[in-house]
């Protein structure tokens, strides 16, 4: 059984969506002390495999410096991690690469699997528009993509065609999660759910509370994590964590072996 948890942390500013809490506009340069260790202590408790971290500082003064991901893998004992700045180097948006604290805001995945074959995507609509692609064994081999989509729903949509193309390309199992920023509701991903084979497996747990924003009073359900149909969901759970405005998701997983010459299908665009 591998325990995947999918976190939108918000750069650890502490901050549960309550409307007034975003006018201490100052706690995106001075975030709670320690935070991130009682982030990491409550992880400890779940033992997460891989850890999907979206909102993470990498060493901005906010943080004096500290790359919070490495600071995670150690304090979780994982074993391997990629990171990357949500923000391209691509036209205008390379200046976020000069700005303080917005050159080192970033996502990342922490696994205690070795991560290979790493590939950056890098959409063509929204601000926020790397998706970061890699692969682990648990034993079999699974790609992980982890992105965080735009706030308008225009640019979404755009993008999540080009998630569309980018999914089928890939020959081996598929976990895509994220913030997918949906504030129109779940049936913006229909179209990522109808052009490929992912699966959302949200309604295993049926009397269970799905919504993951605010988490004072939690009325959308922005995070996700869809699967391909070889990955065998066991949990599919929301983790009532209250260090950032969104709530964590918790899913245990295995992934049905291929049987021996068996080669994996790419769907058709």
């Amino acid at each position: 059984m591998v325990r995947l948890i999918c976190y939108n942390i918000e750069y650890c500013e502490g901050i549960e969506g309550l409307w007034y809490q975003y006018l201490k506009f100052w706690r995106t340069f001075f975030p709670p002390q320690r935070l991130d260790e009682r982030i990491v202590a409550a992880l400890r408790k779940i033992k997460p495999d891989i850890l999907a971290l979206v909102e993470v500082d990498i060493g901005s003064f906010r943080t004096k410096g500290k790359d919070e991901v490495r600071f995670i893998e150690e304090k979780l004992g994982l074993k391997d991690f990629v990171e990357k700045i949500k923000y391209p180097w691509r036209g205008w948006l390379r200046l976020f690469h000069h700005v303080p604290i917005m050159n080192k805001q970033a996502n990342a995945l922490i696994s205690r699997y070795k991560i290979s074959k790493v590939i950056y995507h890098v959409l063509h609509e929204g601000t926020k528009r790397v998706v970061i692609e890699a692969k682990i064994h648990v034993p079999e081999e699974v790609t992980l993509l982890l992105v965080h989509l735009a706030r308008f729903e225009k640019a979404r949509e755009k993008q999540m065609e080009e998630l569309v193309h980018i999914v089928n390309s890939i020959a081996t199992p598929v976990i895509l999660m994220g913030d997918f920023n949906t504030y129109h509701g779940e049936q913006e991903i229909k179209l990522l759910l109808k052009g490929t084979k992912l699966r959302d497996r949200v309604n295993l747990e049926k009397h269970a509370q799905h919504l993951t924003l605010p988490v004072w009073h939690p009325s959308k359900r922005l995070d996700y994590v869809l699967t391909s149909p070889e990955i065998k969901v066991r949990r599919y759970s929301v983790l009532h964590f209250h260090f950032s405005d969104h709530f964590p998701l918790l899913v245990d997983f295995t992934v049905r072996k291929r049987r021996k010459g068996q080669k994996a299908q790419k769907k058709k665009p």
